[in-house]
């Protein structure tokens, strides 16, 4: 495990410059935010946190849902995000699902959901804009998600950050 994190944050580095490592909840829950992004001010009462590219063309939040979930309601909240985005993005043309899965981390399960509007006929699977990926997690009994953006940018290193991003989250209880 602290080989793993110290890897990530050796890969973190490389890519991004420098790191900051972002810690909520009295320090349970952290991810690594490049020094391209920026911390923003909470918009909701449900958000822990929010970012935003300082760039201007990508976003992000970490919010903690007033609704009990269970581990085993996750895959109910991944089916119904997904029915959510792709009936609420029925306008885009080229909406592509690029993972709509559970996986487990840290031996804990997650709802892991991509999509992009990609572009016509990119061979590249994040050739588009409207990049969104988003991770979602039981924690004391509540949804606790990532939600990160980018609408504006076409940039593939853009989408690599989000993803860097949301992959270095750890939660501990």
């Amino acid at each position: 495990m602290l080989l793993r994190t110290r890897l990530l944050c050796c890969t973190l580095a490389a890519t991004f410059g420098r790191a900051e490592e972002v810690r909520l909840l009295e320090g349970k829950v952290s991810f690594e935010l490049p020094d391209s992004w920026t911390r923003g001010k909470e918009q909701s009462k449900q958000a822990l946190a929010s970012f935003s590219a300082k760039k201007g063309d990508a976003w992000g939040s970490v919010t903690r849902g007033t609704k009990g979930i269970k581990p085993e309601g996750l895959t109910n909240y991944s089916k119904a995000k997904v029915a959510e985005y792709t009936k609420g993005l029925s306008w885009l043309p080229n909406l592509t699902w690029l993972k709509q899965e559970m996986v487990t981390i840290d031996d804990r399960n997650w709802a892991d959901l991509r999509f992009i509007g990609k572009k016509e006929g990119a061979k590249d699977p994040l050739n588009g804009l409207l990049y969104t990926r988003i991770l979602a997690t039981s924690f004391d009994g509540q949804l606790l998600e990532f939600i990160f953006s980018s609408n504006t940018d076409p940039d593939r290193a853009t989408k690599v950050a989000i993803d860097r991003m949301v992959d270095s989250v750890k939660v501990r209880e």
